[in-house]
């Protein structure tokens, strides 16, 4: 801005006259603008000014004036001053969350808490493609404020809620909202997720080491249900002692635990409607129960007995680390991908002792997928794997016949024989683990 000693005031405010050659300098106030601080990283308003030098007063002051009318004509449209982000968003979390779902709505919140972060109290009719792709960057780099980084996939889930956002706000004339500038922001390209198969043999081998190197039988629950029932990470986290049916050979998948943010969601399985009044609206099912995933569930219900010095409840969860014991307290969700990846990490440098070649590190969800592989592979009916894993037929290209007039009867009967046929020569029983596991495998 211009040096006080450089200038001499005039009778009109705003607008002063150069000592040095008579020129005079127009200065126009902007009102509060969204500025990055460069400290935290965070978008904040500031008072914003401008100004222009022009030969003559009678020029100075038609700018003013220009601008003047700008902010006059504003105000006569009912355009309000300033609407911020935060309020757009309570604004429309009022008028649409009342038909969210618990976990619907939870998720919402927690990409809101971010989005407000950043955007705060910035006035919405100054945020452009470009801050929101900004926004997008942002997200994509741990900072002060979030040390954990988002993925491409994820930002996508931000955009579609942020463009819904957008399109609420230009169907009110208080926002001054009159394009979704949310449409046309780039993310960067969507990372693909390729599944990792892994073999039979492969499987063999990762069910004899947790049985025969691992003190801790809760990576039994970790690595079986997945690979011989086939449920997701979310299933397998929000399943309870009451779900498991050894009589019947079954497994009731009735909900899953997920995390949101910092918390943890129950709802009903992927696809679900947590509202819905029949098992098939919810999307309930029953997955197979293998002799083989039974044996090694009695074995994790035992140890648990013990920790816990009692039996453990029906309500309480299947899988539970021996800390999570101790502690009272359950696994987050977004930590068990993480544990299986330790899992894996153990598994390896058994495999290095004996001189074997090391496996792929794989994601936890692909041992569903391994299962799905497995038994369509192995023959088993498509329709009852589908109706195992919880997919949907009716999506699929079937004929009228299977999406009209198909019901599953819930005999997973194939699965289980099938399973359990083809791991019949695993060794799963648990030896003595007192001592040092891996200095007894070096002998």
């Amino acid at each position: 801005m211009a040096r006080k000693d450089e200038y001499k005031a005039t009778e009109y405010p705003g607008i002063k006259q150069r000592i040095s050659d008579g020129k005079y300098l127009a200065i126009i106030d902007l009102g509060r603008q969204p500025k990055l601080d460069k400290k935290t990283g965070l978008i904040v308003e500031k008072q914003c000014k401008t100004q222009k030098l022009f030969d003559t007063l009678k020029e100075a002051k038609a700018y003013q004036g220009e601008n003047n009318k700008a902010k006059s004509s504003q105000k006569v449209s009912q355009v309000a001053g300033k609407v911020t982000f935060r309020q757009a968003i309570a604004d429309y979390d009022a008028k649409y969350s009342k038909g969210w779902s618990a976990s619907y709505a939870a998720q919402k919140k927690n990409q809101e808490r971010r989005m407000i972060a950043y955007f705060g109290d910035t006035d919405v009719r100054k945020i452009d493609t470009l801050a929101i792709e900004e926004f997008f960057e942002w997200c994509r780099t741990p900072n002060e404020v979030y040390n954990t980084s988002l993925s491409n996939n994820t930002i996508e889930k931000y955009k579609t809620h942020m463009s819904d956002l957008w399109k609420f706000m230009k169907k009110g004339k208080k926002y001054g909202v009159t394009e979704n500038v949310v449409t046309d922001a780039d993310i960067g390209e969507i990372e693909k997720f390729e599944a990792e198969i892994l073999t039979i043999e492969q499987v063999k081998y990762l069910l004899w080491y947790v049985t025969h190197c691992e003190k801790d039988y809760s990576v039994f629950s970790l690595l079986a249900i997945p690979v011989l029932a086939g449920l997701r990470r979310g299933e397998l986290c929000g399943l309870r002692w009451k779900d498991i049916d050894f009589e019947k050979k079954v497994i009731d998948v009735a909900q899953q635990r997920m995390q949101a943010g910092s918390k943890t969601v129950v709802k009903v399985p992927k696809m679900g409607d947590d509202n819905g009044k029949t098992r098939f609206e919810r999307r309930q099912r029953y997955a197979a129960l293998p002799d083989t995933l039974a044996i090694l569930l009695k074995k994790v219900k035992e140890q648990q007995a013990q920790f816990l010095g009692a039996e453990p409840g029906p309500e309480d969860y299947v899988y539970r680390t021996k800390m999570n014991m101790v502690k009272g307290d359950l696994p987050r969700p977004g930590k068990v991908s993480k544990r299986f990846k330790e899992l894996q990490e153990r598994c390896n440098k058994v495999r290095e002792i004996k001189e074997l070649e090391p496996f792929p590190v794989i994601r936890l969800h692909d041992l569903r997928h391994t299962f799905i592989s497995m038994c369509i592979n192995g023959k088993v009916d498509q329709l009852q794997v589908s109706a195992n894993c919880g997919h949907r037929n009716e999506d699929r290209h079937l004929s009228t016949t299977i999406k009209v007039y198909w019901h599953d009867n819930d005999d997973r009967t194939e699965i289980r024989e099938y399973i359990d046929n083809t791991f019949k020569d695993v060794d799963i029983t648990i030896p003595d683990l007192s001592e040092s596991v891996l200095d007894d495998l070096v002998k």
